[in-house]
C-alpha cells in the first residue's frame, strides 16, 4: 500500500548479523608486507615501515586494526612490549569463514527461537480473540504492511486483482515487485491489474507490463481516479488505511470483499487494454478520454491540483492540457472555459463510460 510500493509488495530486508569485514587499503597492505619481511614489528616499527610520523600514530593503529579485523595479524607480548606478527592468508581465511559461520548459526538459532515463542503467542491469540475481530485488521508501518501482503501473496492460488493508481512507477519499485509477481504467475495464478491511463507513458511501467503479460497477466488502464486495492483469491483484500499510506486495512469479511471485487469488475469493463504509446487508434482514443476527463473536472470547478491527483498526472501536465483545450475553444479565463465547454456540447459527445466495450 505504499506509494509507489511496488505493484504488490516490498521486500523487507533484516539487518545482517554477520561480522562486517574492514577494507584492505594500500597503507594496510604495505604494513602487512613489512610484517612479512621482518616477521614481527612493534607499534613504532610498524609506523616507521609506512612512514607514519603523525602524533598518536593514528594511521598505523588504523592499519593494524584493519589487518587484525581480517585475521591477517596477531599480537604477542614480548618482555612487556607488544609485537605484531603476520598470519598467512590461508589461515586468516579459515578464521574469517569460521567467524561468519558462527554468526550465521546464531542467526538461525534466533530465528528458530523467535518462531517458537511467537507460535505460542499465536495459539493464545487464536484461542481468546473475539469471534468477529478477525474480519478487519489494521497494519501500521511498512514492515507490517508488506509482511501481511507478502504472506497473502504466497498463499494466493486462484486469482489476483489489483488497482494501481498514480501513473507510472519508478524502475526500482517495479524491479522490487517483479519477483513476487512472477512467482504467482508461474504458479498459474490469473492476474488482472488496472492502472490509470497516464501509466502508459512510463517506460519503466511499459517494460514491467510487457514482462508480466508474457507470463499471462492481463493489464488495462482507465481515465478515472481510484485508490489502491489488492484482492487475493476473493478471500482477503488490502486497502489504504490513511491517505499517507502508512497504514493498511486487511479485510477478510466476505460481504466487503464481494463489494470491492464488484467495483473492480465494473471498472475492468470500462478499462482499455494496456498498449505502449504510439499512433494507434487506441492511444488516440485514450488521449481524447484524458482530455475529456480533465474538462469534466474543470466544469465541476476542481482545482488543477485536485484534477491532477485524481487522474494520476502532474499538475504541470494537467495545466498544459487545460491550456490547449482553452486555446482550441478560444477561452481567455477559467470561468469562460467552463461556459464554452458547456456551450460546445463536447461532454454530450463524450458521456461517462458505462458500456462494455473494451
Amino acid at each position: 500500500m505504499r506509494e509507489p510500493d511496488g505493484d504488490l509488495m516490498l521486500s523487507v530486508q533484516p539487518d545482517s548479523m554477520s561480522p562486517t569485514l574492514p577494507l584492505l587499503d594500500t597503507a594496510s597492505l604495505r604494513l602487512y608486507q613489512a610484517m612479512v619481511v621482518h616477521e614481527q614489528l612493534t607499534l613504532e616499527g610498524a609506523a616507521e615501515s609506512i612512514g607514519d610520523h603523525e602524533p598518536g600514530l593514528i594511521r598505523t593503529r588504523t592499519s593494524i586494526g584493519r589487518l587484525m579485523g581480517l585475521h591477517l595479524v596477531g599480537e604477542a607480548d614480548i618482555e612487556g612490549i607488544r609485537h605484531y606478527y603476520p598470519v598467512s592468508p590461508v589461515a586468516a581465511e579459515a578464521s574469517v569463514v569460521e567467524s561468519i559461520l558462527r554468526a550465521a548459526n546464531e542467526t538461525v538459532r534466533q530465528i528458530t527461537q523467535a518462531r517458537s515463542r511467537l507460535r505460542m503467542a499465536s495459539q493464545v491469540y487464536e484461542e481468546h480473540r473475539q469471534p468477529d475481530s478477525g474480519t478487519l485488521t489494521i497494519h501500521s508501518g511498512l514492515a507490517d504492511i508488506n509482511g501481511a501482503i507478502h504472506q497473502s501473496a504466497q498463499e494466493c492460488r486462484s486469482e489476483l486483482l489489483t488497482f494501481q493508481p498514480g501513473g507510472g512507477r519508478s524502475r526500482q519499485t517495479l524491479s522490487d515487485s517483479l519477483p513476487p509477481t512472477l512467482a504467482m504467475l508461474e504458479r498459474g495464478v490469473p492476474m488482472r491489474t488496472i492502472y490509470q491511463h497516464t501509466a502508459r507513458s512510463s517506460v519503466g511501467t511499459q517494460d514491467f507490463v510487457r514482462v508480466i503479460r508474457e507470463k499471462g497477466a492481463d493489464v488495462r488502464t482507465l481515465d478515472e481516479s481510484f485508490e489502491r486495492l489488492i484482492i487475493f483469491d476473493r478471500t482477503v483484500a488490502f486497502i489504504p488505511g490513511r491517505l499517507d499510506r502508512q497504514t493498511a486495512i486487511e479485510i477478510r469479511q466476505p460481504g466487503i470483499i464481494d463489494f470491492l471485487a464488484g467495483v473492480f469488475e465494473r471498472a475492468w469493463l470500462r478499462a482499455k487494454p494496456f498498449t505502449a504509446p504510439d499512433r494507434s487508434r487506441t492511444t488516440t482514443l485514450i488521449s481524447d478520454q484524458l482530455s475529456v476527463a480533465i474538462i469534466r473536472h474543470v466544469v465541476a470547478g476542481d482545482t488543477d491540483a485536485v484534477t491532477a491527483q485524481q487522474l494520476g498526472i502532474s499538475v504541470r501536465r494537467c495545466q498544459e492540457y487545460i491550456a490547449r483545450i482553452a486555446a482550441g475553444l478560444g477561452s481567455r479565463s477559467r470561468a469562460q472555459l467552463g461556459f464554452l465547454v458547456a456551450q460546445s456540447g463536447l461532454l454530450d459527445e463524450h458521456p461517462s463510460e458505462t458500456g462494455t466495450d473494451c
